[in-house]
């Protein structure tokens, strides 16, 4: 699904849920540009997916129609699709990974801390069921919650040189983020974290 398509599917769900919405309320909701939303009014008026309404003479809004409706479905069915795809591909990738991680560790302990706690560290942790690995802690730098999975969240400052996290030894440091490699770097630096014990995705 492109941006425009995503726009599209947006607007169309903006414009079902607010009868009578102005172009200019459709581009604060959705944080898109008037000119672009706009462009876009325009498409799917000429679709027959929208009708305009005149409020008043200088004043336009705009209603869906049955057959936007039915686009709207359709194109929430494709956006929902795209979106399990993507789920199925990330976690398969993030199990490889895992197997990989664990036959690395084969005869050794293998304890690994995460570090990270968003939504790649969530389908690494459904994807980590399948090994012989076993989570005992987690590192993020801006938690959203206190706890990952019954697994208190710690600071990086909470890491030793000594593969510790608290206390807690462990073997491996999986890094759960595909993006900031380079901060995530410079942190575990900071805490003199060995690199040879830090597992990358």
């Amino acid at each position: 699904m492109t941006s425009h398509d995503s726009h599209t599917r947006r607007l169309l769900t903006e414009i079902e849920r607010r009868e009578g919405v102005t172009q200019r309320q459709l581009a604060e909701e959705l944080h898109i540009a008037l000119g672009l939303t706009n462009l876009l009014v325009k498409r799917i008026v000429s679709k027959g997916w929208v009708k305009v309404v005149n409020v008043k003479a200088n004043r336009l809004s705009y209603l869906i129609t049955p057959a936007g409706i039915a686009e709207k479905a359709k194109m929430t069915r494709d956006y929902f699709n795209n979106t399990v795809n993507l789920y199925t591909e990330t976690r398969e990738r993030l199990q490889e990974r895992l197997f990989e991680l664990e036959a690395e560790l084969e005869g050794d302990d293998k304890r690994i801390v995460f570090y990270g706690a968003g939504e790649v560290a969530e389908i690494g942790y459904i994807s980590m069921q399948g090994t012989g690995l076993e989570l005992v802690g987690v590192v993020d730098d801006r938690p959203k919650r206190r706890d990952f999975f019954g697994v208190p969240i710690r600071p990086a400052s909470a890491l030793s040189s000594g593969r510790q996290l608290d206390g807690t030894p462990f073997t491996r440091l999986a890094v759960m983020s595909f993006r900031n490699a380079s901060n995530i770097r410079v942190r575990l630096d900071a805490v003199h974290f060995p690199a040879e014990s830090v597992f990358w995705l």
